[in-house]
């Protein structure tokens, strides 16, 4: 059944601020430094023209998602598959032989910088062998659009890469098993989504983000049900990412608090959100580097530090790609 790794965890609480997607300026959420940058992502409507305006209020997400396969002898210029249209997929360099990764960025990203979540893991599965990694764009809905209206457009999204593994199952010979979604921030809960209409079918996923989705309605957040697996990162405890435990196995590197290490606060959003960036670019390192993310099952971060975890062989896994999907609790570890 397909797998989905969640990396979520984006927003701020001014959250009613509604904005429309400019024509050519955007904001990573990994460069702002206000939260006026963070919530509304622009520094204003004037450059918006009627076009844009109009594609907006008319989209359909048909018209603004689309689907970038890559692969080891492909991976800087994708091949684009269209949920439906099959043919997309048979005139493409997909191997269904090999293992598949979905790749979802996060409210105001993208998949095209060298910063974002595809670029990173796509390059660190690329070193470590052939795979076909998919990464979903919705950048029209994501990048300047106001948090509490994106947030509403991921069940819509969600639904529409679930129809892309559909296509895929259907077409080729993969199953489920062979087809591993990740996603960061909101592209987490698009990843739940997207599990829910595959009736928990899917294998894995990672982490949600906390505004708006702080709620009990597991049909309106990520929860352990949306897969056969699901492991989180826990990166941020103040507004952007989801603190509390709500997976299978739910890690807490440092903690799982903010002010990780290699980010700096003298300014709290900038603060809060490179610690929460952290989630997906530890899980890239993961990748490579199996060791280092060495993980012990603990009641918590203080009894961590003091060396009071149970010490028992069965009580330790890997923070990342290489998660025990039999083991389930909190997860503790050191990393840098």
């Amino acid at each position: 059944m397909p797998a989905i790794i969640i990396i979520v965890g984006v927003a701020t609480m001014f959250v009613f601020v509604v904005c429309l997607p400019p024509s050519h300026h955007y904001i990573e959420s990994s460069k702002v430094n206000t939260f006026e940058e963070l919530v509304r992502g622009t520094k204003g409507v004037n450059a918006l023209n009627k076009h844009l305006v109009s594609k907006y209020f008319s989209f359909t997400v048909k018209d603004l998602v689309t689907f970038w396969l890559y692969t080891r002898n492909q991976s800087q210029s994708g091949y684009e598959l269209v949920p439906g249209d099959p043919g997309t997929l048979m005139s493409s360099d997909f191997n269904e032989s090999k293992p598949t990764k979905i790749i979802i960025h996060g409210w105001l990203g993208n998949s095209k910088s060298l910063q974002s979540i595809c670029s990173n893991l796509k390059f660190e599965y690329f070193k470590l062998g052939n795979y076909n990694v998919i990464c979903i764009d919705w950048t029209w809905l994501a990048l300047d659009l106001a948090y509490f209206t994106a947030r509403y457009r991921c069940k819509k999204i969600g639904n529409y890469v679930a129809e892309l593994v559909l296509m895929l199952t259907k077409h080729t010979s993969q199953d489920t098993d062979d087809i591993h979604i990740i996603g960061f921030s909101m592209g987490a809960h698009i990843a739940g989504y997207a599990g829910k209409r595959l009736n928990g079918q899917i294998h894995r996923i990672t982490d949600p983000a906390k505004p708006l989705f702080n709620i009990k309605s597991l049909n309106k957040r990520l929860n352990k049900n949306d897969a056969k697996f699901v492991d989180i990162i826990h990166t941020t405890s103040w507004v952007l990412g989801q603190h509390n435990p709500i997976g299978n196995i739910d890690f807490y590197p440092n903690g799982g608090n903010t002010e990780q290490p290699g980010c700096e606060y003298n300014n709290y959003v900038h603060g809060e959100v490179c610690s929460h960036h952290k989630a997906f670019q530890l899980y890239a390192r993961s990748i490579r580097s199996k060791d280092e993310f060495v993980s012990i099952k603990c009641d918590g971060w203080t009894k961590f530090e003091e060396s009071k975890c149970n010490d028992n062989p069965d009580d330790y896994t890997y923070l990342g790609e290489y998660a025990n999907s039999s083991l389930s609790g909190s997860y503790y570890l050191s990393v840098f």
